[in-house]
């Protein structure tokens, strides 16, 4: 598989420096190398995952297709104790990006759990209140590097992914 180059960056980030990584796991990005099948039983057969957030086993991967590549392939977010253990979380890897920027990753498997109080944290577009500086400071520096802005209607959005890829996953 090819590494798309955003996911590259990324780990050229976090190689330069510990505070990096550190920032990433903060902010729900462990990135996982190199990029395997999320290995739960909700995790979709046609996926690979690429980053993990630390807990519950929630972990994101490309939903991967036929007729795209990698990079622009769709994002699913897997909670394996979640009540909806899918979520499309972006049509491309820099949509999830997006869709994160001001709130973290780790927080985005709130959708699963609490979508509507999740999707109206979203939908604010303010940094969420509960990063610290630090996480906000980075989440700051990857909005900049790779041109990242919040989605203007997470809930609409959301509902247009989820009618046009989660009929695509292929669930065991």
């Amino acid at each position: 598989m090819k590494i798309p180059a955003m996911l590259s960056r990324l780990w050229q980030m976090a190689d330069n420096g510990s505070a990096d990584v550190t920032a990433l796991e903060s902010i729900g990005l462990i990135l996982e190398r190199p990029p395997s099948n999320g290995g739960y039983p909700d995790t979709p057969v046609n996926s690979v995952a690429f980053a993990y957030t630390g807990g519950d086993g929630v972990h994101y991967s490309w939903l991967v297709l036929p007729d795209r590549p990698v990079d622009l392939s769709p994002i699913v977010m897997t909670v394996p104790m979640g009540d909806t253990p899918n979520v499309i979380v972006g049509e491309s890897f820099h949509d999830f990006l997006c869709l994160g920027s001001r709130s973290g990753y780790f927080s985005l498997e709130q959708i699963s759990y609490q979508p509507e109080e999740a999707i109206n944290a979203l939908a604010s577009q303010d940094f969420d209140p509960e990063i610290g500086d630090t996480e906000r400071d980075f989440l700051q520096r990857l909005a900049k590097e790779f041109n990242l802005a919040p989605w203007s209607a997470p809930n609409q959005r959301l509902t247009v992914l989820r009618e046009k890829y989660l009929p695509l996953l292929d669930i065991v």
